[in-house]
This record gives structure tokens, sequence and C-alpha cells, in this order.
């Protein structure tokens, strides 16, 4: 049997930054007030593509660009970059992000996201929901029909205290691969959050879309197959979960238009592709 060809580092970086030079180019404004930025992979392009704007089309004179982290490794992105960072609850208590940018583990053609793959799921839901709009930066291989093609897991951030009780829960729901994220030296023990949390990865079958759902497929759990939407309330009701690594619902105009923040999918996503090119995925051209 031949050897499966790995894919090339370097073209997936130079997707990913060409990528995420065109979600900053469509949805930065020197003249924002705050701006998220998440601690996906893809993110480091990202803020290299805001400080080359703003180098290029400074903002208005005694005007301040602030950046809201998602954790401590893109805190020290952002001011590596020479960029201004505020601490989530350091925002005054009216503000809204104009926009966020961060990345995704996998991303399905309704624009649900998984994401936690970098352990600060929690911050990103946060960052996302605070933000009138969610832009999504990654490459190629994060683009599929269905969440848990590829990517294996659901990251699942849970109190330290909780985790063996989490787990076991998570085997009675059709996940009895759920596992501890440790450290690749297995003596420094299990992964630890910014919030000093546990991380849980659990893998589950390919997950169902809400069209699947309308379609009339079951996805209640019944056989361990569930649907994006009532599997992460589902794992999101045990008691010592924080948060769960899916991204659904509305979307920032979604959520806006009946009042709310913001929402957690994002209104577009911006793959790199492997031939350099970028495509773009709109929350309008989700099919309803």
């Amino acid at each position: 049997m031949p050897a499966q060809k790995m894919p090339d580092l370097d073209k997936i970086e130079t997707a990913k930054r060409k990528a995420a030079f065109r979600a900053v180019e469509d949805h930065f404004r020197s003249d924002m007030h705050f701006v998220g930025i998440g601690s996906g992979s893809t993110i480091v392009y990202g803020v290299e593509a805001i400080k080359a704007h703003l180098e290029k089309n400074p903002p208005p004179e005694r005007h301040m660009n602030w950046f809201v982290p998602t954790g401590w490794n893109s805190r020290k992105v952002i001011e590596q970059a020479g960029l201004i960072p505020i601490a989530f609850d350091s925002l005054p208590g009216d503000a809204m992000l104009e926009v966020a940018f961060d990345g995704a583990d996998e991303v399905d053609e309704e624009l649900n996201c998984i994401k936690g793959g970098g352990a600060c799921l929690f911050q990103e839901k946060l960052v996302a929901c605070r933000s009138k709009k969610f832009v999504c930066i990654a490459d190629y291989r994060k683009n599929q029909k269905r969440l848990l093609t590829n990517w294996p897991s659901i990251p699942i951030e849970v109190a330290p205290i909780a985790h063996a009780s989490v787990l076991r829960e998570l085997k009675l729901l059709g996940s009895p691969g759920a596992k501890l994220r440790e450290h690749s030296m297995a003596k420094t023990g299990p992964v630890q959050t910014d919030q000093s949390f546990y991380i849980i990865d659990a893998p589950f079958k390919k997950l169902l879309s809400s069209l699947d759902v309308k379609n009339g497929a079951d996805g209640s759990g019944k056989d361990g197959v569930w649907d994006v939407e009532t599997l992460a309330k589902r794992i999101k009701e045990i008691n010592g979960v924080l948060e769960v690594g899916l991204f659904y619902g509305m979307n920032g105009n979604e959520a806006q238009a009946v009042g709310l923040q913001g929402g957690q999918k994002p209104v577009a996503v911006y793959f790199g592709l492997e031939d350099g090119e970028t495509y773009v995925r709109h929350c309008e051209d989700v099919e309803k």
C-alpha cells in the first residue's frame, strides 16, 4: 500500500496567511474601537494583516484601537505586533466589539464550528458573543460538510473536581472514547486552561446539521447519533461543564436583529485553499 501523501505545510501556511489578509481587508477598519483576537494558528496572520492595515491607513487623530484577546497566547501575539490589548473583563459595560477574528478546528456547511483545539474555547465564545460579527479564518482542511468528519473530537472545558463524573456522563451520551487532555509529557499532568480548568476531548459520531433534522433525520442521540445543537445543549447541562467547543445557533447579524448582543456562529469563513486562493462562505450562502 503506497504511503499517504502528507500536505505541504508551506502551502497550508501560505493559504492561511492569504485568507487572513482577505478577511481583514473585508471586515476591519482603522476607526474601530474594540476588536476580538482569537487563539487559532491563523490569527497570527490576522494580527499581521491588521498591523499592515493600520500602517497603511492610520486611525483618526487621538483614536485608540483596542484588541481583546481570547487567551494568554493571543495577548502575546497582540503585544508583539505593537498593538494594544485590553482584557475582556476590562471592557466598558456598554461596549460591543465591532468584529472578532478567530480560527476553527472544523467548519460545516451551515458554518457551525468546532473550536477548542488550543484550549481557549470559553474565552473564544465570550468574545464571539460580544461581537457584532465573528469572522472565521481557516485553511481548506477545516471545510467539511458535517462536523466530526476530519476533526476527531469535541473539546469540553470542565472543572477539575468534576472531570471524572463528566467523563462518565459523556460515555452515557455515546462517547466511550472521551478522555482528559494531557500534556505530551505525562509527568506534567492535564492541560489547564486560562481559567485553571481541564479539557476533555470527546469523540462522537459525525454530527447532523439542522437541515438534516429538518429533512427528518433523528439527532436526539439514539444509537449515538446527535445533531449539533442538541448535543451541545445536552453536554452543557452536565454538572461541572463550563463550556462546549461547539459554536452554533445564531450569528451576530441574526442575534442583533432580535435584540441580542452577538452570536456564536461566524458571519463568514475565509478558507485558504491549496492553490493559494481564498474561498469565502458567507452566512447568506447557508441553506435554511
